[in-house]
Formats: structure tokens, sequence, C-alpha cells
């Protein structure tokens, strides 16, 4: 089987083990993983922080943005224009509209420096030891990934941990990967 039909088979396998979490297991499993987030002296040292707004199937990491900003950080947000990921701004939840993929995206451009950001947090379907992430096949995250220095950190649920990704050149490991175990 070739690297592409061992990610397609891959996110099959992970989305069905999502659709098998109930949503009182997602909530209970989205406040620990929010909780082990915050502990991280990562968290406690960036003053700015990219977050991603959750698909239904992923862990609501939403309380970190009020939480965020309530420290002080610099809080900004993806949005998808054409092929790559727009970093932008936020001031708050109210910034944030439907967008490409009925994802919250920011609705205002305001793009910084790639180098500004200090901590990353990136969603997926799957996560292996070795900071490996499978996305869901657009190649969103692993372009903007290779344009810049941030320490990323995956976040997912336990199941979503599986021994080993199929890497390709292309792909971007991820510094640390945050589940609710």
């Amino acid at each position: 089987m070739d690297m592409a039909a061992q990610k397609r088979a891959l996110r099959r396998e992970l989305r069905e083990q999502l659709r098998m979490v109930s949503a009182d297991e997602r909530a209970a499993a989205s406040r620990h993983i929010v909780a082990k987030i915050l502990s991280l002296s990562a968290w406690r040292a960036a003053r700015t922080v990219l977050l991603f707004a959750p698909l239904p199937v992923e862990p609501d990491i939403s309380p970190l943005l009020v939480t965020a900003l309530a420290a002080g950080k610099r809080v900004f947000y993806p949005r998808v224009t054409g092929r790559d990921l727009e970093i932008c701004a936020v001031r708050g939840p109210e910034d944030l509209r439907a967008g490409a993929f009925g994802v919250l995206e920011p609705v205002t451009v305001s793009e910084p420096p790639l180098t500004v950001l200090d901590l990353a947090l990136v969603p997926g379907l799957g996560f292996d030891a070795d900071g490996r992430r499978l996305g869901r096949g657009r190649g969103y995250y692993d372009r903007f990934l290779s344009t810049t220095r941030t320490l990323t950190v995956g976040v997912g649920f336990h199941c979503q941990r599986v021994g080993q990704i199929p890497a390709e050149p292309h792909d971007v490991r991820l510094d640390v990967v945050v589940t609710e175990e």
C-alpha cells in the first residue's frame, strides 16, 4: 500500500474512532486537555499563542481564548485563504465567524510576522509518540508550520494516538502532543 493509501485508511479509522466518543466523554476529556495545556510551562511563558476553533469531534479548547486574553496574551487564530492559513489576531469570541469548512475563523485580517508566535496549538486526526501528525489531508498546517519557528502542541483525544503515522518529507513534526491521559 502506498503512503497516500495508508494515510487515507488511517484517516477513515480515526474518524470512526472519533464518532464513537460520546458528547459527555468529549466534554470531560476536553476539560482535562484544557487543564493540561494551562499547566504547560510553555503556555504560562507564552506571550503570543495560536489557537484553533475545534470541529465538533475535536477537543473543545475554546475556554483557552478567554483565559489567554485575561492573562494578557496576544491570541491568534488561523483563517483559510486559498491553499494557505493566514494568522489573524483576535480580541475575543466576537471576532470569530464560520468560514472555510464551517470552522470559526477571524473576520478581520491582521497577519503578524510569523516569528511573533511563542506557541501554536494544532489540531489533527491522529498523532504518534514521535510528534508526527495526521491532518485532514489538505496540508494547511504543514505549509504554515514549515514557514515559522514556534513551539507546536498537538491537541487531541487519547483515542487519536496511534503507533506510527506514515510521514512524508513535507510533514512537520510537533514538539508536544497533549491528550486527556
